[in-house]
């Protein structure tokens, strides 16, 4: 007798949150609510993961870890970076031939495993000019090889086959967001528009 005033809280406690919404006048979570729950989980999963592991003595590092980091990893101004690192034909760093000559190697995050350990996305193509002198390439695989594929997507390029004007790009939107300040300018036309070579 005593327990029946209980059974509607019992009932509530029991309820997902779909179901609470159906009572209440609850707002279902928003999309950054969703993605953060999400990136918790996937964060205390990793966690997880590496606890069995080490637990289990197999942690162990990947295979680029092993070894001399870079030199340019023990420089700390630009200055000496940039004369560390290989020029393009504008006397610009050529970050493409930096990392195929390993003297840059780079990580997924501050602190976080070489990227060297994650697939290279080979999906390169033509984005089409007005005309076909001015067609750009892009070449994932490059990017692909020290950036995540949230380092653009979605946010710099929501959808394939965004519209692209050279005026957006000077504006410092979709390429320009790097190119031009950590990637090579915007002044060396032809490694992007390679008809103009």
């Amino acid at each position: 007798m005593r327990l029946l005033p209980l059974l509607p809280l019992i009932f509530l406690a029991a309820c997902s949150d779909e179901n609470l919404n159906l009572f209440f006048d609850i707002p279902p979570p928003s999309q950054q609510e969703l993605a953060a729950k999400a990136a918790r989980e996937q964060e205390k999963a990793a966690a997880e993961a590496k606890a069995a592991r080490q637990a289990a003595g197999t942690e162990q590092l990947p295979p680029e870890e092993e070894g001399e980091p870079p030199a340019i990893e023990a420089v700390r101004s630009w200055e000496q970076a940039a004369e560390m690192l290989p020029k393009d034909g504008m006397d610009q760093a050529d970050w493409v031939e930096a990392l195929e000559q390993g003297v840059i190697r780079p990580r997924e995050a501050i602190g976080g495993p070489r990227r060297g350990s994650i697939a290279v996305f080979k999906f390169d193509f033509f984005l089409p000019g007005p005309d076909p002198s001015f067609d750009a390439f892009f070449p994932h695989s490059a990017h692909t090889e020290w950036l995540g594929c949230e380092s653009c997507h979605p946010k710099i390029f929501r959808v394939r086959g965004t519209a692209i004007t050279m005026d957006e790009v000077f504006a410092g939107k979709y390429c320009g967001e790097c190119h031009g300040t950590v990637a090579f300018g915007l002044d060396a036309c032809a490694r992007c528009h390679t008809a103009m070579e």
